[in-house]
Parts: C-alpha cells; structure tokens; sequence
C-alpha cells in the first residue's frame, strides 16, 4: 500500500473514479476528512485501473457506470493486481460488482455509510 507521511503520521491514500465532476468532488472531501491523500480523480475505468496498479493506493472509491468501460469490469482486474480496497459507490444495483469480487459499497448520496467504509478500510471501526 502506498502511505504519505505527513508530520511523521502514515496517512492512508486513495483514487476516486467517477464520471460525474461533482461526485468526485464530494468524493475527494469525504476521503480528505477521513484522513486519506487523493492521488487523483479521474473519469474513466481504464484510468483507475492504471493508477492503481501504478500506485497501489489504500482504497479506490470506484463509480459503476461510467463511459466505455463499466467499473465492474475492473473490479477483478484490481484484485488480482493489488491489495487495494475497492469501494463502489454508485446509485445503481451493485450485484454484478459482487459477481466481479466488490465487497465494500456506498450508496451516492449516503456519505455517512462512505465515511464508515473509509474508515473501516484504515482499520478503524465506526458505530452507525
């Protein structure tokens, strides 16, 4: 896993993939607040793909629809090329992502449930 360390404190990374800027801009506040490092938001699937397996961050927070290539087509392709934590975080029915290996989901629009995934992934446990 890839960690910035910030004042002598390891602090956990992270990609955000989701077509809609917005979104990503949400995204990329929830993971700053929960204490993670964003590498980059990117648009695409084939561009998290390559960030990942690049960097190697903590967690991927991963949209399923996207243009081109979905992201559950990726899901796999993660698991297997890194230990990254893979978070989808979608509006949509998430099952194919099951079927791919996802494991940790968030409804959009649920930031509390997206919080309590982040932290969970750092290995922190937070009560609902």
């Amino acid at each position: 896993m890839s960690h910035f360390v910030s004042n002598g404190v390891a602090r956990a990374t992270a990609v955000v993939c989701d077509d809609d800027p917005m979104s990503r801009r949400i995204v990329r506040e929830v993971l700053e607040r929960c204490g993670y490092d964003v590498l980059a938001g990117v648009d695409n699937a084939v561009d998290a793909l390559q960030l990942v397996i690049d960097h190697q961050p903590d967690v991927l927070v991963l949209d399923l629809v996207l243009n081109g290539m979905s992201g559950e087509e990726i899901i796999a392709s993660i698991h297997d090329a890194s230990d990254t934590h893979v978070i989808v975080h979608t509006s949509y029915d998430p099952s194919f992502a099951v079927k791919s290996g996802a494991r940790l989901f968030a409804r959009k629009g649920n930031i509390a449930m997206l919080e309590k995934q982040l932290m969970r992934v750092r290995g922190i446990e937070v009560s609902a």
